[in-house]
């Protein structure tokens, strides 16, 4: 999303010469048949000749390796494609922790106020090596810094089509149940209409459609045409004509990413996993982790509730945002979670269990509840999420 930043290792990369910012960026270009309906990284439904041809286009463009010649960079970039970063397991997944990204603030040594520096949360991104300021982060002016992991897209046209109203029938502001959970939605302001963020680590992308055009300029430098929503980039400066990426190639981007297939669950029988789904219940993990929610064409069994919470220690600094505060982040869904280590919001758990481990705030007492238990239902609560 907006404004994130490489970690060193890339940016040492940037001082050979540019062409080597590919030298980062593994695997190889993906074949061009694209997998099976229903199969990692295929549509999720049978499409026609049309569409076929479509979703192919989407993925030839995510799978691209963008150049400075076709606009890459502004000259602020974070990757020469999608793929990049969303790779793993399989083409629209997540990213590795070598691939997290940085944001950068000033909240006076977490007395507050949070401020945005100059130029907003990023400082500086990937950037060709002869770019003025290319690794000035402002040390002396920016004193709390946050890491993001790459989050996966699988799935997120369902998502796209969960009823507004599904998400906020969750909502528990004040935390009337007393569970000391109080999970609130990501409300935002586009063209005077107040829609609910879905997507990115603080819900702060409301649609797909959006996502798209968020993405392309905030981590490709790539500019697109002014829809009136706010998540264009719509000028660079640079000496390719804007936009740089035509109207129809991001609608097959945004169709692509719309009918990307879920991860599927591995389906096991083993009574560990059976019991490990119960206890999910019971000590409280699916009342943000909400197993399914109503979809434009049925249930979505995502494990998310869409909403912030704060499940950190008050001791946490990050990242703020209007609507979302420093600790506040949308809970991830789970589907697929067994390929997508390491885990929350800047890959400091590398395993699900450490992932439970530094859950805090508002999930302390869930967190708790899954210490007391014995060991071995501690495992089937980790094999089940492992089944996901």
């Amino acid at each position: 999303m907006h404004a994130l930043v490489r970690p060193l290792t890339i940016l040492l990369a940037l001082s050979a010469p540019f062409a080597l910012v590919r030298s980062v960026q593994a695997p190889e270009r993906p074949a061009r048949r694209h997998p099976g309906v229903g199969e990692p990284g295929g549509p999720l439904q049978p499409l026609t000749g049309d569409e076929e041809a479509l979703f192919a286009r989407g993925r030839e463009l995510f799978a691209r390796d963008f150049r400075p010649s076709n606009g890459l960079g502004a000259p602020e970039m974070n990757a020469d494609s999608c793929r990049a970063c969303h790779q793993d397991p399989v083409l629209g997944g997540a990213g590795a922790l070598e691939l997290n990204v940085s944001r950068f603030a000033r909240d006076h040594g977490g007395a507050g106020p949070f401020e945005n520096l100059p130029g907003g949360q990023g400082l500086s991104k990937l950037r060709p090596p002869l770019v003025a300021g290319r690794e000035d982060y402002v040390y002396g002016e920016a004193d709390v810094f946050e890491q993001r992991q790459t989050p996966s897209v699988l799935g997120d046209g369902l998502i796209d089509g969960i009823d507004a109203a599904a998400i906020l029938a969750n909502e528990d502001p004040l935390d009337r149940d007393g569970d000391g959970i109080r999970g609130v939605a990501r409300k935002l302001v586009i063209g005077g209409v107040t829609e609910l963020g879905r997507f990115g680590w603080k819900a702060q992308v409301p649609s797909l459609a959006d996502f798209a055009r968020d993405a392309l300029g905030g981590e490709l430098g790539l500019t697109t045409s002014d829809d009136g929503r706010g998540f264009a980039l719509v000028s660079d400066g640079d000496a390719v004509a804007e936009p740089e990426l035509a109207d129809d190639d991001v609608a097959a981007l945004a169709f692509f990413l719309g009918q990307l297939a879920p991860p599927q669950r591995v389906g096991s029988l083993a009574p560990e996993v059976l019991a490990g789904e119960l206890l999910f219940e019971r000590i409280g993990c699916a009342k943000c982790h909400v197993p399914e929610l109503p979809g434009a064409d049925g249930p979505v069994a995502l494990y998310s509730d869409l909403l912030l919470h704060d499940i950190h220690a008050g001791t946490f600094r990050g990242m703020a945002e209007p609507g979302a505060s420093a600790g506040q982040y949308r809970t991830p869904p789970l589907w697929g979670v067994r390929d997508t280590a390491p885990y929350l919001h800047d890959g400091r758990a590398s395993t699900l269990r450490k992932a439970i481990l530094l859950h805090d705030g508002e999930a302390r007492l869930v967190r708790q509840a899954f210490e007391a238990l014995p060991s071995h239902d501690q495992a089937s609560v980790i094999a089940f999420l492992d089944d996901l």
